[in-house]
């Protein structure tokens, strides 16, 4: 297994997708703060752009997630759908590589592309604003960093489920068509229950979708959530993983590659 982890590695560090897909959510980062930093007097009174940097990569924290939601999508075709469709996922199974093993490899690739999407689009955020803004005194570092967490889990979660999607549909257009339906159908439930001010059980589960997160993250990163909305938030994420780890899993088993 730890050779497949390393071989994963490998692929990662040499994919020219992954560094293009890193260099857009940098730039799109920047971008963010630059706009937020030059925004005009009417922005700043209503309260949406931050006023230190500390605040900025609070709201950072969240907006990633779903600026790397849609770079999730590229990544899955091209380390995952793309092993099916050209065959190279039978060459470790060919000198008896479990499957399972190839599918922790992949999870963990996952984890810390994941990972290092996240944490590269939160600093250049934070230190483009800077220019812009002072850093701030009431920066709380402990309720940052449970915001981050929030914002890891839910593109973890979301990335788990690609690849069950990969997984099952074995094919690059099958994937990328069902993932999208999925992320527009995510993004416009949360606008619609927004715009129409729903309210009550079905406001709280629209906005805990995956892509809510950005929402869960911003309040703890304020320390502001309540202690039942992180929880739900939390079981969601987990359950999410749990279900599309065993699909993955099952269906990888069950049929010839």
């Amino acid at each position: 297994m730890f050779k497949m982890i390393s071989a994963e590695g490998y692929k990662l560090r040499k994919s020219k997708s992954f560094w293009i897909m890193l260099g857009v959510i940098v730039g799109m980062a920047a971008f963010v703060s630059v706009v937020f930093g030059i925004s005009s007097e009417e922005l700043m009174e209503t309260g949406m752009r931050p006023d230190t940097v500390g605040e900025m990569l609070g709201v950072m924290a969240g907006l990633m997630t779903t600026i790397i939601l849609f770079m999730l999508v590229g990544f899955t075709i091209t380390f995952i759908s793309g092993d099916f469709e050209t065959g190279v996922i039978r060459n470790p199974f060919a000198v008896g590589t479990k499957r399972i093993h190839y599918l922790m490899a992949k999870f963990v690739m996952i984890l810390i592309a994941c990972g290092i999407f996240l944490v590269a689009g939160i600093g250049v955020a934070g230190l483009t604003y800077m220019a812009f803004e002072p850093f701030g005194t009431g920066f709380d570092l402990s309720n940052f960093l449970m915001g981050v967490g929030a914002s890891y889990l839910s593109l973890v979660a979301q990335a788990t489920l690609f690849m069950a999607v990969a997984v099952m549909t074995r094919k690059v257009g099958a994937t990328l068509g069902i993932v999208l339906g999925y992320i527009v159908f995510d993004l416009l439930v949360g606008t619609f229950v927004t715009m129409l001010e729903v309210e009550g059980i079905v406001a709280r589960l629209a906005s805990f979708l995956p892509s809510g997160s950005e929402g869960i993250s911003h309040a703890l990163s304020a320390g502001t959530a309540y202690g039942s909305d992180v929880m739900l938030f939390v079981a969601m994420m987990t359950g999410l993983m749990i279900v599309s780890t065993f699909l993955a899993v099952n269906h990888l088993r069950s049929k010839d590659v």
